[in-house]
C-alpha cells in the first residue's frame, strides 16, 4: 500500500523483514507467502522466501536509515502480513513488539495500526460480499 514510499534499500530490506514476520510463529501460510509475492511486485523486486540476516541486523539497517514516516509505513505492512492469515498470535505480538522498541513506535501507535488493519478488512469483506453475491 506505502512501500513504494521507501527507497531501494529500504525495499529490500522490508522484504526481509517480512520474511522473518511469515516465519515468526513457525509455519508461513498460503496467505503469507502471497502476501511476500505482493509486496515484491509492489517495490517492483524478485520476492523472497528466505532471509540470511537476523531479525535484529535487518532492523538495526532500517532504523539508521529510516525516518519515523518510514518506520511507520514498515510497521505497518508488517502488520499486514501477520494479519494476512487472520490469526494474530503471541509469537507475532512478540514480534510486533520488538520492531516498535526498535523504530521506537508506541503501544498507543501498533493499537492504532491493529484497529484500522481490522477496519479494513471488515469493510473489504462487506464490499466483496454485496458485489459478489449471487
Amino acid at each position: 500500500m506505502f512501500l513504494m514510499m521507501l527507497n531501494d534499500d529500504q525495499k529490500k530490506l522490508f522484504l526481509k523483514l517480512a520474511v522473518k514476520a511469515a516465519e515468526v510463529n513457525g509455519v508461513v501460510e498460503y496467505e503469507e507467502k502471497n502476501m511476500l509475492k505482493a509486496f515484491a511486485l509492489e517495490v517492483k523486486e524478485t520476492p523472497i522466501y528466505s532471509a540470511d540476516s537476523s531479525t535484529s541486523e535487518i532492523l538495526d539497517d532500517l532504523k539508521r536509515i529510516s525516518s519515523p514516516k518510514e518506520k511507520r509505513i514498515i510497521t505497518f505492512e508488517i502488520l499486514g502480513i501477520l494479519f494476512s492469515d487472520n490469526e494474530y498470535d503471541e509469537e507475532e505480538k512478540k514480534f510486533v513488539s520488538e520492531i516498535a522498541e526498535s523504530f521506537d513506535i508506541s503501544r498507543n501507535q501498533i493499537d492504532q495500526m491493529v484497529k484500522l488493519i481490522n477496519d479494513y478488512s471488515d469493510l473489504y469483506n462487506k464490499i466483496v460480499n454485496t458485489v459478489l453475491i449471487e
